[in-house]
């Protein structure tokens, strides 16, 4: 009894640390939680970090490794979105100071491709992460569909996009993750019924979670979904993730294959 009580508190103090919202952050304002083993969640104060945070896109596939060591000025380096693994061709929209540097329009296989399938408009209209920013400079951070206009006010500073859209809500189908016939699985991308390593971002108040899945904790896109949800955040979304999840902070270097990091095209970077 006294020992079923013991366990029954750890998985309580376990849960509480991953949840609660009150935590202490570095002097670099990030925060790290390693509770349980394959899972790493990053939580950034954004009212202190807000303009520190943004993509970063490689001329060449290169890893995050490289981006960290050879940028002294960046605190966090972390995957972004989805590529062509052989040409290196965007499959994500990503801006940087209001300029667009990726486009899936740069990608003509994937127009094409898309196009014949019927699946182009729910591809290029997937879930991104945005910055905004109004007319006085302040920022307001937020997850939606590429094609769904800023708030009032505000216009689109940096995104990121990726897919799909985890939470509250999650469609697989309007992504073109999924696609159903006959009330089964036709067709899935990026792995999304199945358990593999992740990368994802949420939103709760003032705080951008970074939360990682390695290949010792594997999920499903459903799975990422209710872990969200335990965490009480208010948004998430995933970026790319399988052999793509990678992230370097301080002295820590995530990767999902054995021995190194996939070489990739786009970034979320945190400077410092």
């Amino acid at each position: 009894m006294i020992k079923n009580l013991i366990k029954l508190m750890f998985v309580f103090i376990i849960a509480a640390s991953i949840s609660a919202p009150g935590f202490a952050f570095g002097k670099n304002h990030i925060d790290m939680e390693h509770s349980k083993e394959g899972i790493y969640i990053f939580k950034i104060n954004t009212k202190k970090m807000g303009h520190k945070i943004k993509p970063y896109v490689a001329q060449n596939l290169t890893t995050t490794s490289d981006i960290y060591k050879n940028n002294e000025n960046f605190a966090l380096v972390v995957n972004g979105g989805f590529f062509d693994i052989l040409t290196g061709a965007p499959v994500s929209y990503v801006k940087i100071d209001k300029k667009m540097v990726e486009t899936p329009f740069s990608n003509q296989k994937l127009i094409e491709n898309a196009g014949k399938s019927g699946r182009l408009e729910a591809i290029l209209n997937r879930g991104e992460f945005r910055i905004l920013e109004n007319q006085k400079g302040e920022l307001l951070f937020d997850m939606t569909g590429h094609f769904v206009p800023p708030m009032t006010g505000y216009t689109i500073k940096h995104s990121l996009q990726g897919g799909p859209l985890i939470y509250p809500n999650m469609n697989l189908e309007n992504e073109s993750f999924v696609i159903m016939q006959g009330g089964k699985v036709k067709f899935q991308a990026a792995d999304v019924l199945k358990r593999r390593e992740r990368t994802a971002l949420a939103l709760k108040n003032d705080i951008l979670y970074i939360i990682i899945f390695t290949n010792q904790h594997k999920v499903t896109m459903n799975e990422l979904k209710e872990f969200c949800k335990n965490l009480k955040v208010d948004k998430a979304m995933a970026l790319d993730g399988g052999a793509s999840t990678s992230l370097n902070y301080r002295n820590v270097e995530i990767y999902s294959s054995l021995t190194s990091q996939r070489r990739v095209k786009s970034f979320l970077v945190i400077e410092k």
